[in-house]
């Protein structure tokens, strides 16, 4: 891992991204690229005098040159905290570099992506003050077009390690693929990866089998590597049936595959509105899988 892509919007959980960047970073000796897009478009004033139309469009210059000049100044005190953290702590293997564009937030995420080629997105789950469901849709929207694993981190007040991961398996193609990425990624950290799958309904001789292969498929995988496989009855509900075993195995990671017939795909997006998950307080990894 050489590139780490941190879209940032200066919302109050910025820090606590950057963290879980940085940990990544000493890790690899790898670059962190802090990345924000700025609203570009002139707000024409509504008017029915013609000649207000030069005054309107000077006065939405003068603004566009504003919103330029506060995003420069929030982006330059954000890097240079950064590098003071990086200084204080002693850190030799990380460098920082920052970038700064206008205009759609998803597009131009999209696009420093292409140019950038990262490794791994990390950034932020809920967004500044009224754009905090805005920039949840933007974090679904990545994780749906792009081709490395993205990691959302939601407003926790302190860093709480790559210990204990839960994958989520559904048994689909890319789940051996998805995991082999992930042992690749927290390797350094000799976290324990827990590959669960959530039976809905009684335990299939076919769900047997596919759990089978999946051990099978990752069977040459480093003997330092913690990795276990189990399958739980949902109960008294998924919500809870996932609460209690991120509670009962110190889960402090979620990782699943972006596709529709994910659980955890269709929690994380459920949750740009709701609050009562317990997955809210945790990161998610997105691992996308693209098949040939």
């Amino acid at each position: 891992m050489k590139k780490i892509l941190v879209p940032v919007d200066f919302s109050g959980h910025t820090d606590i991204t950057c963290t879980y960047a940085l940990e990544l970073a000493q890790k690899y000796g790898a670059e962190i690229r802090l990345f924000h897009t700025f609203f570009d478009q002139f707000i024409i004033a509504d008017s029915s005098f013609p000649e207000s139309i030069d005054m309107s469009t000077m006065y939405n210059e003068e603004l566009l040159k504003e919103i330029l000049h506060q995003a420069e100044k929030r982006l330059e005190t954000l890097y240079d905290n950064l590098q003071d953290r990086i200084r204080k702590e002693k850190i030799q293997n990380v460098t920082i570099s920052k970038s700064l564009t206008g205009g759609e937030i998803e597009r131009e995420v999209i696009t420093i992506c292409e140019e950038y080629d990262p490794d791994i997105i990390v950034m932020g789950k809920r967004g500044e003050g009224k754009n905090s469901n805005i920039w949840g849709k933007v974090s679904t929207y990545i994780m749906n077009h792009v081709k490395v694993p993205v990691l959302t981190i939601p407003e926790i007040k302190k860093y709480m390690g790559y210990s204990g991961i839960l994958f989520s398996a559904d048994f689909s193609d890319g789940n051996s693929l998805a995991l082999k990425k992930i042992l690749e990624i927290f390797m350094p950290f000799k976290s324990h990866i827990h590959c669960v799958h959530f039976l809905l309904k009684p335990k299939q001789k076919e769900e047997i089998e596919k759990m089978d292969q999946l051990k099978k498929s990752l069977s040459d995988r480093p003997g330092a590597v913690d990795l276990t496989f189990q399958m739980i009855n949902v109960k008294d509900g998924v919500q809870k049936s996932i609460d209690q075993f991120v509670c009962d195995n110190n889960i402090n990671l979620i990782a699943f595959e972006p596709h529709k017939s994910s659980l955890f795909y269709k929690l994380f997006t459920k949750d740009i509105t709701r609050k009562n998950l317990f997955a809210t307080n945790i990161p998610l990894l997105a691992v996308p899988i693209v098949l040939q």
